[in-house]
């Protein structure tokens, strides 16, 4: 062998202490990689929507015969009156709107429950839900399937209130089984909620769209 290829050998020998501190360098770079990827924030795709930005308004209301309203105060049960039409919180003039003043693009659903109160402070079951007609233009009405009345899509910031129910069915009405028992207040409470899109399923725990 010449001293040539003898020098060139020696040239490219590794040392052996060099190979294993590549190799440790190695895989410092591949676990800080992985760690990286496991634990950094997830990208999220959908940039243009935040939870904060679904933020909703609700008018709750009574609509008398000379077109006034007496709104009712956020936060509280609602007390109806279910036997004088001249009241001004009779059953039949209750009206609910809804409002979105976010920029997230959202889903809603509306939720009309109600409560016989008697006056020893003990709750009497009555119908699922109120015969309340829904504004079907806007609305999808699933009340007999979970409770909830949806909005058809996702309601825009520029929409203003959207009427959510538009009437009552009086002659589906009929509370008598309740009150023969004994004299009861009755109560609702409306609430409304929204979720992100496409996030409907995990959140509302529904499989498909209502209003689809």
């Amino acid at each position: 062998m010449s001293k040539k290829n003898t020098k060139q050998n020696k040239k490219f020998r590794l040392n052996p202490f060099a190979v294993v501190a590549l190799a440790v360098c190695a895989l410092v770079v591949v676990y800080t990689a992985t760690t990286a990827w496991l634990t950094g924030e997830p990208i999220n795709p959908i940039s243009f929507t935040k939870l904060d930005d679904f933020n909703y308004e609700m008018k709750v209301y009574f609509l008398q015969d000379d077109g006034t309203e007496v709104e009712v105060a956020s936060g509280s049960a609602v007390g109806v009156d279910y036997s004088d039409p001249s009241a001004q919180n009779y059953i039949s003039k209750l009206c609910v709107e809804v409002k979105h003043n976010g920029d997230g693009v959202a889903f809603s659903r509306v939720r009309i429950s109600h409560e016989w109160l008697a006056a020893d402070g003990s709750r009497l079951q009555g119908d699922a839900y109120l015969p309340y007609t829904v504004n079907s233009e806007e609305f999808t009405d699933a009340r007999e399937t979970d409770g909830y009345i949806y909005h058809n899509g996702a309601l825009q910031d520029d929409d203003g209130f959207v009427r959510v129910i538009d009437g009552f069915d009086a002659a589906s009405f009929d509370p008598s089984a309740v009150i023969a028992l004994r004299d009861v207040e009755l109560n609702l409470n409306v609430s409304v909620d929204a979720v992100q899109f496409n996030r409907y399923k995990q959140i509302w725990g529904i499989d498909s769209r209502p209003w689809a």
